[in-house]
């Protein structure tokens, strides 16, 4: 089903406006502050979010995956979160201004702006009421996300599976082989869990919420045949605003350009000797250029029910196979 733009009222609060965007701010005092260069706001006692953990501060929960931080910071007057559904207003109406949205969030997966703001900010719908908070390239999360970190959640679960809309409906976009899930790159879903023809929102906050250890039943349509699947549910390792290639569940993350660019020491693939700055070049010969490549690749073993035998790294200009799967 195409992405519908949805209206949503925004208040792009920064530093150099907020002194003129009053109102109702004047009944939540310190309630909008620039904290280590970054917008955030008040959501609780003592308690702001943001897009980023700032320095010296006690960080109170940080979902990775979407990138927000929970942390201390005093406040006595936080702002009300509310749900991000129209007709939304800013406060105060005086400086209204209506922003597009193109799609809302769910799972690790950031909502868009129609537009790039170029500057991290919140939505609001009324009056300091708190719908989310954006980043510049115009992602954002709402205010369940935020009420997440509130509650210091900040798991999210996998099934081993990627996810695409399509004519046909929703299917298997991707599978990692070392998951074991029974799903196959093309698989049309016809059920998940107990919801006929899912979306893919429904279907990725059913992955998001299975409980780690449970299984979520898939009834998938496969070479014209229905199928039914048990996948088993796991932490999630990869996605968001952290690198998604399959690969993750072995300790390690990726920049665009499959460089590593964080390692958990205590994993395979530091004891195996991978390091932070390492790129990624081949799987069993053939080249991989970013993270859709990867997951491409590596859905083609998860089809033939087997992993790859080898991986080709290069560190400074010198090249050499490792891989980082099996001790």
């Amino acid at each position: 089903m195409p992405l519908r733009t949805l209206l949503l009222t925004s208040v792009l609060l920064f530093s150099q406006t907020f002194a003129a965007d009053r109102g109702c701010f004047d009944f939540f005092p310190g309630s909008y502050k620039i904290i280590g260069g970054h917008p955030s706001f008040a959501v609780g006692v003592n308690r702001f979010v943001s897009m980023k953990c700032p320095d010296r501060k006690k960080v109170v929960a940080h979902d990775r995956f979407r990138g927000i931080c929970l942390f201390e910071e005093r406040a006595s007057k936080p702002l009300y979160l509310s749900d991000a559904k129209p007709p939304l207003y800013i406060c105060p109406d005086k400086t209204e201004s209506k922003h597009p949205i193109r799609t809302y969030p769910v799972s690790v997966y950031a909502g868009e702006l129609a537009k790039r703001p170029g500057h991290e900010g919140a939505l609001f719908s009324g009056c300091c009421r708190l719908a989310g908070i954006f980043d510049g390239e115009g992602r954002w999360f709402d205010a369940e996300a935020i009420r997440r970190l509130l509650e210091g959640d900040t798991s999210h679960s996998d099934v081993g599976a990627r996810f695409a809309e399509k004519k046909i409906g929703v299917v298997v976009d991707s599978v990692d082989p070392f998951a074991g899930s029974g799903l196959m790159p093309g698989d049309k879903i016809l059920k998940a869990g107990s919801f006929d023809h899912p979306s893919l929102r429904k279907t990725r906050e059913l992955v998001d919420g299975c409980r780690v250890g449970e299984r979520l039943t898939f009834g998938v349509e496969r070479n014209g045949k229905s199928v039914s699947v048990e996948a088993p549910c796991f932490d999630r390792r990869g996605g968001g605003v952290l690198s998604d290639t399959f690969l993750e569940r072995f300790g390690m993350h990726f920049s665009k350009s499959l460089r590593i660019s964080e390692i958990d020491t205590s994993s395979i693939s530091y004891k195996k000797g991978l390091r932070v700055g390492d790129r990624l070049l081949m799987i069993d010969g053939k080249p991989v250029g970013g993270e859709a490549e990867v997951r491409e690749v590596l859905s083609g073993y998860a089809v033939q029910k087997r992993t790859p035998e080898n991986m080709l790294w290069e560190r400074e200009g010198f090249q050499f196979f490792l891989l980082p799967t099996s001790l």
